[in-house]
């Protein structure tokens, strides 16, 4: 039996409370000790939840609360579409360009948005549109962060593939 679509699920356009979780692959960590190779991971814990901090501030979905164990996390969010429609068009364009910025700091944290970034993105409608229902969308916060930790893991250990086991369960 096929899963149910999360957009069926989890309306960008209406509050929800999720539970959500997702484990890593292999026998990859992500955090302590990894009885394998003997190294420690413990300090990805304060990336990940700098990572937490960042994404909370730009979405429009709170961080209730969350655990980060050896090889899964599980995050507690609860969407706040209301709060998202409304920002102005600008404060949209401008927190999306935080959490997926077009240019980025030498330590890789993104460079505050330009004007003529900002106004990319205000002047297409369209695009202004999708941006707005995705501040609001658990999976988009999911597959942003998902994707930062994965591919910074990923570039520490010096491997490639899948990080994570499959899509977060929610």
């Amino acid at each position: 039996m096929a899963r149910t679509n999360r957009r069926a699920v989890f309306s960008p356009y209406k509050s929800a409370i999720a539970h959500v979780m997702c484990r890593v692959v292999r026998r990859c960590r992500l955090m302590g000790d990894d009885p394998v190779t003997g190294k420690n991971y413990d300090h990805r814990k304060r990336w990940i939840e700098d990572l937490l901090r960042h994404h909370a501030a730009y979405f429009g979905i709170d961080l209730l609360c969350y655990a980060i164990l050896c090889n899964h996390m599980h995050l507690i969010l609860r969407t706040n579409p209301a709060i998202v429609q409304q920002w102005s068009d600008e404060e949209v364009a401008m927190r999306w360009l935080m959490l997926c910025p077009k240019r980025k700091l030498p330590d890789g944290s993104p460079a505050e948005p330009n004007q003529n970034e900002i106004n990319t993105i205000v002047n297409d409608v369209l695009k202004l549109a999708e941006i707005r229902s995705r501040l609001s969308d658990i999976s988009w916060w999911m597959r942003l962060m998902n994707q930062k930790i994965a591919q910074r893991a990923n570039a520490e250990e010096e491997i490639k593939g899948h990080f994570w086991e499959a899509r977060f369960r929610a």
